[in-house]
């Protein structure tokens, strides 16, 4: 598997250049830091824009949430806090998809009321949630997969995936509705409107799963067992991340 080999190269490269036979210390050392620094880096654009666009916004009289967009601007090292905390590294596609969500949901939504000026912008961002967390869904499966050297069933790859995607649909609406109770926002208009973001984060999950099993995409995240002969290979010549 193309980790296990990334793993074994940066061993051998730290036993031959510092003696350290631990493989989780050489790990962190050799790959590790690399991966947390390009992370950094990616989203270093999306935070300066985001900021730049609030205060912007704000001077120009509009209303603008300057410190909601600062700590969304922080939020944007997540996968780089998640390579450093479970020593991994993400692929690129996915933690682009995450830097795109936060700027056009919590911060386009929230911080530059978006979701007030377009009613549909908030199924929209849902929707792209559930995508986006399928993604993730399908990375766990294939990281399972290259560890244990195993080909999951695909059914179980499958209900994973899914359920990934609806479980988080399920916990944004818990959170919207502890926060409504607790703080005082107005996150939920009924029951109707909580049941309707489930449905499209879950659709969007659906639709992630269909892209997979036609095109193979995407291919730097997407478990072998899940994938065709020919989007297998293909997907084994892709970098990591």
């Amino acid at each position: 598997m193309r980790v296990t080999r990334r793993f074994n190269g940066a061993q051998r490269m730290c036993r031959k250049r510092i003696g350290d036979p631990r493989p989780g210390d050489c790990y962190v050392r050799a790959v590790l830091p690399k991966a947390v620094r390009r992370s950094l880096l990616l989203a270093l654009p999306f935070q300066a824009s985001i900021l730049a666009v609030a205060v912007a916004f704000l001077v120009a009289g509009f209303n603008s949430q300057v410190v909601l967009t600062a700590l969304l601007a922080l939020s944007m090292w997540a996968p780089a806090a998640a390579e450093l905390v479970f020593r991994t590294s993400l692929p690129r596609a996915l933690q682009l998809h995450y830097l795109i969500f936060i700027t056009l949901g919590p911060f386009a939504g929230s911080a530059l009321n978006a979701y007030a000026a377009i009613p549909e912008w908030d199924t929209y961002i849902h929707f792209d949630s559930g995508v986006m967390i399928a993604w993730l869904g399908m990375l766990w499966v294939r990281r399972v997969e290259e560890h244990l050297a195993v080909s999951l069933p695909r059914w179980f790859g499958l209900l994973v995936i899914l359920l990934t995607a609806m479980a988080f649909a399920a916990a944004w609406e818990l959170c919207e509705f502890a926060s409504d109770q607790l703080i005082g926002t107005v996150s939920q208009s009924g029951l109707e409107d909580t049941m309707a973001d489930i449905l499209a984060g879950t659709s969007g999950g659906l639709f992630a799963i269909i892209l997979l099993l036609t095109l193979g995409r995407p291919r730097s995240l997407a478990p072998a067992s899940l994938l065709r002969s020919a989007h297998r290979e293909q997907a084994a010549s892709l970098p990591q991340a």
